[in-house]
């Protein structure tokens, strides 16, 4: 499942990376990568983007970004 995906409160894992280019050095940069934990915090209306806890950063991530990022639920253990 994509970061998109999971429902807010949630904790996930990131498995994979998807994204290229820029938005993947600044993706990397804030700490989205394999084995990283969060939390989905909010996801805004209409599409918007959605926040996300990682590590000791509250950061946010627009919604095609977030289908880039492969993770794995805490509720589904792999």
């Amino acid at each position: 499942m994509t970061l998109d995906q999971i429902a807010v409160g949630n904790d996930f894992v990131i498995s994979s990376l998807f994204a290229q280019g820029e938005i993947r050095r600044r993706l990397v940069d804030m700490g989205f990568v394999s084995g990283a934990r969060g939390r989905l915090l909010r996801k805004a209306l209409l599409g918007g983007p959605i926040e996300v806890s990682l590590g000791t950063w509250r950061v946010a991530v627009r919604l095609t970004e977030a289908r880039g990022i492969e993770v794995v639920g805490s509720d589904a253990r792999a």
